[in-house]
């Protein structure tokens, strides 16, 4: 209980952190917008299963805009956009051997074409190359910012 208070306080936080910019008549509604994160983790859990194809892979990809930014903020690092990296490196992935994986969402909060998400992870998998079995069991919140197109602009992980 007392972690998914602290991780609804930092969903909180950093959801007052983000640009409070406002599109006028380009923003998103509160539907499209849910829409949207509910798009996104279905992306996020299709191409980490074990079955997973390269087409999950560009389904994933194809979300996000041209100029995206994925951050994570727990760790200091931000990857600028790079489309062509970031489908390599998943279709590299792709290798790995997964038993299960799945992500639910826990709570979604929306604003000016933002989308917060606390999300549970559960898996198990065996990266390629490795011999032992790592088990996912995480509680993560996910800042989902889109541009005028409706594209992920910029992805904020804020832990796990």
């Amino acid at each position: 209980m007392r972690n998914s208070l602290i991780l609804l306080a930092k969903m909180i936080f950093a959801f007052s952190l983000l640009p409070c910019t406002s599109f006028a008549l380009d923003s998103l509604t509160d539907a499209e917008l849910k829409q949207k994160g509910q798009a996104f983790v279905a992306a996020k859990e299709a191409w980490q299963q074990p079955d997973s194809t390269v087409e999950d892979v560009e389904h994933y990809i194809g979300l996000l805009s041209d100029n995206f930014i994925d951050e994570y903020v727990q760790y200091k690092v931000t990857f600028a956009a790079d489309k062509a990296k970031l489908k390599a490196r998943l279709i590299e992935k792709l290798k790995d051997d997964v038993l299960e994986h799945q992500v639910q969402i826990l709570q979604m909060m929306t604003g000016p074409n933002v989308v917060m998400l606390k999300i549970a992870e559960k898996g198990k998998l065996k990266p390629a190359g490795q011999y032992r079995m790592i088990n996912i069991d995480r509680v993560s919140v996910i800042s989902l910012e889109f541009d005028k197109q409706g594209l992920i602009s910029h992805i904020r992980r804020h832990g796990d």
